[in-house]
């Protein structure tokens, strides 16, 4: 009976210690995250560019303005945009068919400009329709950049609002967030003469939409702005070319466009 009882007991002890291997094994191995990278691709060191953006009347002569910059600057690329107009990101994304163009053609970058936002800054509108852009971008190895708009004339705090709005839409979906109107404060407090805006004060004159693109390209290229080197194909002065580019790099160096992959 004693002999019966022992080898239950060490049946029993056995089955415990097995038990509790298990159970150590388990707890010691390391977990596997399940969050996905969703850092953006960087797609600047390609050699042919292919670029869509949606938005509205400011950023309706981007594409041309950058094909200007590209094939001037880099002979051995090729760029080809295209342009999906409206006038809010969510109301282009409402549209069938928008946000289908995305996932088509093999985009290398996606521009969104025209996120709502309160001039006022006493409203705060969604930012679903921007980020679910963001967000199919990246699930098409694309590039996002987001289009912050230059600041209406004489406000220039409207640049940082919009700005910091675009940010924090980055911060909840990783993307890269051109500092359009950081860029045009520079410009006006170093050449208050400059004319970048049209006569309503709102939209961009050519010299203007060239400083935006300007911008672009270096975000888009990796080249910098100030190594462009002066030519008519810009229809710049030459002072204001020089500054443009100097003051473009500066900004993007003081506010890097693109998250830096973990």
């Amino acid at each position: 009976m004693l002999s019966k009882c022992l080898a239950i007991t060490l049946w029993i002890l056995i089955l415990f210690n097995l038990a509790a291997c298990g159970s150590g094994s388990t707890s010691n191995k390391p977990e596997q995250s399940t969050q996905p990278d969703t850092t953006p691709v960087d797609n600047s060191a390609i050699a042919d560019y292919r670029v869509i953006i949606y938005g509205n009347s400011h950023s309706a002569q981007l594409g041309v303005m950058l094909k200007t910059l590209v094939t001037s600057q880099l002979p051995n690329s090729t760029i080809e945009t295209v342009t999906i107009s409206g006038r809010f990101l969510d109301e282009i994304v409402a549209v069938t068919g928008n946000l289908e163009q995305l996932q088509q053609n093999s985009w290398s970058h996606a521009i969104f400009q025209g996120q709502k936002y309160s001039q006022s800054g006493t409203v705060d509108y969604p930012t679903d329709a921007t980020r679910r852009l963001i967000a199919t971008a990246k699930a098409n190895n694309i590039m996002p950049i987001l289009f912050p708009e230059h600041p209406q004339r004489g406000n220039p705090a409207e640049a940082d609002r919009v700005y910091n709005l675009h940010q924090s839409i980055s911060q909840q979906e990783l993307s890269c967030v051109a500092p359009v109107g950081l860029v045009w404060n520079r410009v006006l407090a170093a050449m208050p003469t400059a004319k970048l805006y049209n006569a309503n004060g709102n939209h961009a004159s050519y010299v203007g939409n060239m400083l935006t693109a300007m911008t672009f390209y270096e975000v888009i290229t990796g080249e910098l702005a100030d190594a462009i080197p002066f030519t008519s194909a810009l229809e710049l002065e030459q002072q204001q070319h020089a500054l443009f580019g100097q003051i473009v790099t500066q900004v993007l160096a003081e506010h890097p466009a693109c998250p830096t992959p973990e």
